[in-house]
Formats: C-alpha cells, structure tokens, sequence
C-alpha cells in the first residue's frame, strides 16, 4: 500500500501543475476603461431629428437662376424632447431658450450658403429659421424659447445660385447641428 500511496502523490502533484499551467495559459490581459461628459442639457435631441434628411428631389435648373432667394425651398424640423425649463424662486427661469448653430462649408462668396459637393455647380443651400431670417453657417440662431416636455424647431432649406451659370448634377450638402441652452 505505501508503493501506491508513493506513486498517488507524484501523480496527483503532476495534475494539480498540469490543471493551473493550463488555466493560467487561457487567461488573457485585458483592460476596462470608462469615460464620459456629465452634460446639463434642458432638452434631449429627438432620435428621429439627430439625421436628418432634406429631400430635394429633381429640380429644374431655371428655378433656381429665376429667384437668389429661392425658389426651391423645403422645410424641417428638429424636435427636442423631454425639456426641462427649471423656474427660479426670482421668477426667472433656467435653460428658457435655445439655439442652434449649422456647422458645414459655406461657399466662397457666402457665409450664409452651405457649399454643395456632387456633379452640380452654381449653386449652394440657404438655412432660415421659423422666422425666415438667413442663418449664417457656423454662428448661432437666434433663441427658440423653450416650454417643458417636447419642442419642435422650424427651419427651411432653398436652394440659391451662387454663380451665373448652373450646372445640372447630383447634389448634396452635409451640416452638423449643435444646440446650446440658455
């Protein structure tokens, strides 16, 4: 029995190796890395609204040599969710208005006229607000007052000639939206 016993305890000792150099074999290094911004934002943008799409469709090239202001013109929306317009003690209130800015190319001669890229030359894409005054590419709009719960923001797009002659083509014009409250 102590010849047994004798062989048990090398045997044993070779698996227990054996078992902890295959588990330590199987483990991999890694690391976990979080980050973020704690905003304070009064309203969320709406997931529909964060891509929008402005659909010209097919256009005649004389609609937009006939009028600078635009004869093609097609609205959208931004629509805001989940507001939250906080009343002070003083009457105020907190985050009452927002803005929104339209960072893209302008065009040379424009800084009102987002530049279009595509087969198409001549011309460019002019924002207004709800009121349709002419927003200026990259600077802020002027302030939508807020109400809490959901916002909808009013804006068109027309197309504008930049050039004497239009040339016929595809067309497309990319901007970013950027909302500050106040």
């Amino acid at each position: 029995m102590t010849i047994s016993k004798a062989l048990l305890l090398p045997v044993f000792s070779c698996a227990l190796l054996s078992s902890l150099h295959a588990s330590a074999s199987t483990v991999t290094p890694g690391k976990l890395s979080m980050s973020g911004e704690l905003i304070e934002a009064a309203c969320a943008i709406d997931p529909a609204s964060r891509d929008i799409e402005v659909e010209f469709g097919d256009v005649s090239a004389s609609l937009i040599n006939q009028n600078e202001e635009g004869n093609v013109t097609r609205p959208f929306l931004v629509r805001l969710t989940g507001c939250t317009v906080v009343k002070s003690g003083n009457g105020g209130s907190h985050f009452p208005y927002a803005t929104v800015t339209f960072i893209g190319n302008a065009t040379d001669s424009d800084p009102t006229t987002l530049l279009i890229s595509g087969a198409a030359d001549g011309f460019g894409i002019r924002l207004r607000d709800r009121n349709s005054e002419i927003l200026t590419i990259g600077k802020p709009s002027m302030g939508y007052e807020l109400s809490d719960e959901d916002n909808v923001l009013k804006f068109t797009a027309s197309l504008v000639p930049v050039q004497q002659h239009i040339k016929a083509g595809e067309f497309y014009a990319i901007a970013q939206v950027f909302m500050d409250y106040n």
